[in-house]
This record gives structure tokens, sequence and C-alpha cells, in this order.
């Protein structure tokens, strides 16, 4: 178990300290933003295949945060690197999830450094 909770504290700090910061950077900077965050970002929705299993057909809680990655984070963010430039609406909810990838991991990692305490 001690394994499976660490594997997911690395998961935890990854949303925090890239996936989010990235995209909070990018709804910040707006245009500004160097061309080579895109490409970040681009490759990061190019490893979701190596990274995240392939969903299978069950209906799990693991199982649907898989088929979120692959069908909606994935397309977002190569979007996003291939667009990159947008409305200042857009900007903003690009921020927005953003801060919201940040603060639900930053929860997770905090319950989830509190059961390790426990055990």
């Amino acid at each position: 178990m001690k394994g499976f909770n660490n594997y997911h504290l690395i998961i935890n700090l990854v949303h925090i300290l890239i996936q989010g910061s990235l995209l909070v950077f990018i709804g910040y900077k707006k245009e500004k933003t160097p061309k080579f965050i895109f490409y970040i970002l681009a490759l990061l929705a190019l490893l979701i295949p190596f990274s995240i299993y392939r969903p299978s057909t069950s209906i799990s809680y693991w199982n649907l945060v898989n088929i979120m990655h692959y069908l909606f984070v994935m397309p977002l963010f190569l979007y996003i690197a291939y667009k990159q430039k947008f409305t200042k609406e857009i900007y903003e909810n690009i921020f927005i999830f953003g801060i919201i990838v940040i603060v639900y991991h930053l929860y997770k990692l905090f319950i989830r450094i509190k059961k390790l305490k426990l055990e």
C-alpha cells in the first residue's frame, strides 16, 4: 500500500508543480507566453498514453479518471498548444483551470500525507 500512496503523491506533485503551474502561467502571461511553454504543454499531452493506463470498460473511479485524461485533458492541452492565441476570456478560463488543478491536487496531496502519517 505504501508504494501505491507514494506513486499518487508524485502524481499530485507533478500536477501541482508542472501541469497546473503551466496553465496558470499561460493564463497570466496571455499572448506574451513564450512558445516553448506551449511546446511543453503539447509534450505533456502526448505523454498521456505512455503515463496513464489505457481505459477499460469497467466503471471505477480510476478508470473514469483515465477516460477523462484521454477524452478531455489530452485534446484540451493539444488545442491550447496548437492555437496559442486566445481571447481574454479564454486566457482567464485557462488561468482558472490551472488554479483548480493546483487546489484539487494540493487537497489530495494533504489527505494522502495525512493518511501516510496515520499508518
